[in-house]
């Protein structure tokens, strides 16, 4: 099953535990084989996605994280990835009994001969307690060749590591820079990688690899920004949302302050079903059908979520 990608739906009290932001690449359209670059493998450039050709880039469409991949040549260029190689996004799982941890499509990069980088779109933490981000990587077994220190074929390295745009700071979750890869112990099976971030930030996700053989393959999934969203007692008490349970194709959203309210509305696979700017009272939630809801509300610098029940 998909994991919930926005919004999670688990309330204790006014607290909402939550996976912020995610993905396990099972948005994207798979196209099978292989992936050609056609840019100069001399100059470091962005990767595009090539027509039924595997999805190296993704623009998000409000579900699962977007992407971006780009390339660098080693310090002494090779071919890159303009000889055809297993790069993007795939369904063709690391082994016959290791299948992706969360559907059936995972990102594989592989036989890069340069430096591949996968950058993801950002991710706000702003008034999320906790914040946390896990993912899932498998490391092929082979013959990984250097510690990966320098920029030529023959250093093998993969990075994994959360850069803090709000303080300037890189967080690691795996670095095999330094140590030859098949010294850590971290081959033929999936591994669940993980880091503590900090509240209030913007943060990103990027893995940087550099592999020179089609058998050094390196497949990711099951990408999750996770915490707990708060409400103190003001904001709680602020915002009222009635009837609710309700059947009746409205729902009424009051606040002890004046001016307009920003609202989302979640089902319960944190897709956004609904998002407006509401300056009355009244919601046509007609179009909603029979279920639980999680309301995001928002005015000024307060905000809130609260259950919805419709029937």
């Amino acid at each position: 099953m998909k994991k919930i990608t926005l919004l999670a739906a688990l309330f204790v009290g006014a607290v909402s535990f939550a996976q912020v932001a995610g993905t396990s690449f099972e948005e994207p359209a798979l196209f099978p084989g292989q992936y050609t670059d056609t840019g100069d493998p001399n100059t470091a450039h962005d990767l595009i996605n090539n027509t039924d050709e595997p999805l190296v880039d993704y623009t998000s469409t409000g579900g699962e994280l977007g992407y971006n991949a780009t390339y660098a040549p080693y310090d002494t260029p090779d071919v890159g990835l303009t000889d055809g190689d297993f790069v993007g996004v795939t369904d063709f799982a690391p082994t016959g009994s290791d299948p992706y941890t969360d559907g059936d499509q995972g990102y594989q990069i592989s036989d890069v001969d340069g430096n591949y980088t996968l950058t993801f779109d950002a991710v706000d933490l702003t008034g999320v307690a906790t914040p946390a981000i896990s993912l899932d990587y498998f490391i092929s077994e082979t013959g990984y060749e250097g510690d990966g220190t320098s920029n030529e074929s023959g250093s093998d390295r993969l990075r994994i590591y959360v850069r803090d745009l709000t303080n300037s700071t890189e967080i690691d979750i795996l670095n095999t820079e330094g140590n030859d890869i098949n010294d850590l112990g971290i081959e033929g099976s999936w591994i669940t990688g993980n880091a503590v971030l900090t509240s209030n930030t913007n943060v990103q996700l990027v893995i940087e690899a550099r592999t020179n053989a089609s058998a050094e393959a390196f497949f990711f999934d099951n990408i999750i920004f996770s915490g707990t969203l708060g409400t103190n007692a003001q904001s709680e008490s602020q915002f009222a949302v009635y009837p609710n349970p309700t059947s009746k194709g409205y729902v009424n959203i009051t606040s002890k302050v004046a001016g307009a309210k920003s609202v989302s509305i979640f089902d319960v696979l944190g897709k956004q079903v609904v998002k407006t700017t509401l300056i009355g009272d009244r919601l046509d939630i007609s179009k909603l059908n029979s279920g639980v809801y999680i309301v995001k509300i928002e005015q000024g610098k307060t905000s809130t979520t609260k259950k919805l029940v419709v029937k």
